[in-house]
């Protein structure tokens, strides 16, 4: 404010002169007081409204985080029961090739009891029909397991990229909150 000097007069200054400048005194000071208080309510206001943005960001975090864990829990669980269910038709297609080998041996050693001549051109015929058949019911399973294993690899790129992109969330998430806080001024 710029300096004032008043008129002197026979008793000191101006009466009317110095009540004049503390009117406008008072009157500035009361604008002033007036338009801090705005800016002051405005200012609280903005700030409530990003504490509001804030909560629901972090809860919109929260819930994406708890959906991503959730998912990822259930793609586990349906890998480690395709793992299981591989594990036991392995089992059984061992056991199953086994037990028709076993069988073609047996009738191959019947035949060839009962009949020498024939039973050894029959016997190699049994037994190659059993082997192929084996074969084919190993191939069978190899098939169904590259099948298993491909939805295996599949749901381990799914798990990766849904685990990328969690951590991106997470990023653009802090950026956002960082990027909000330089903005209202919150170290």
């Amino acid at each position: 404010m710029a300096e004032t000097y008043f008129k002197k007069s026979f008793k000191g200054y101006d009466p009317q002169q110095v009540d004049e400048f503390i009117i406008s005194l008072s009157d500035t000071y009361e604008k002033n007081e007036k338009e801090l208080s705005e800016q002051i309510h405005a200012l609280e206001s903005e700030t409530e409204r990003l504490k509001g943005e804030i909560a629901e960001l972090n809860q919109n975090a929260e819930d994406t985080l708890k959906e991503h864990q959730a998912e990822l829990l259930e793609k586990q669980k349906e890998y480690d029961e395709l793992c299981a269910e591989i594990g036991e038709k392995m089992v059984v297609a061992d056991s199953r090739a086994a037990e028709i080998i076993k069988n073609a041996e047996k009738e191959a050693a019947l035949i060839t009891s009962l009949a020498r001549q024939n039973s050894e051109n029959e016997a190699k015929a049994i037994r190659l029909n059993a082997e192929a058949e084996a074969e084919r019911i190993i191939q069978e399973t190899r098939q169904k397991c590259d099948s298993i294993a491909a939805a295996a690899e599949e749901f381990r790129i799914r798990q990766n990229e849904m685990t990328r992109s969690l951590s991106e969330t997470e990023s653009r998430f802090a950026s956002a909150l960082n990027k909000l806080r330089e903005d209202i001024g919150i170290e």
